[in-house]
């Protein structure tokens, strides 16, 4: 069996871990990511927006970046992150 002198070990500490890539829903209302994968749609609440200027939340459950660009808009937002967003002004939850 042959050695690497060490360089693997090194070059795995070199290497600073990759963060995850951020979920983000848009005015689709699907998660791009889960899309791709094929999974199947997450448990959501749909929102309204009635603001003036868009605006940009993150689910704090999920870490899901919800972009609200429009009045009138409507984007599903995952059921965890739905208790904080009642809190946003201009957001409502839609039936």
């Amino acid at each position: 069996m042959s050695c690497c002198g060490g360089r693997r070990a090194a070059q795995r500490t070199s290497q600073p871990p990759q963060p995850a890539p951020a979920r983000e829903r848009t005015s689709s209302g699907v998660n791009a990511a889960a899309s791709m994968r094929g999974n199947p749609p997450l448990r959501h609440v749909n929102f309204e927006f009635n603001g003036v200027k868009p605006i940009v939340v993150i689910g704090p459950a999920t870490g899901t970046i919800y972009r609200f660009s429009a009045k009138g808009l409507r984007l599903a937002v995952h059921a965890a992150d739905a208790p904080s967003l009642v809190s946003v002004p201009g957001l409502r939850p839609v039936l």
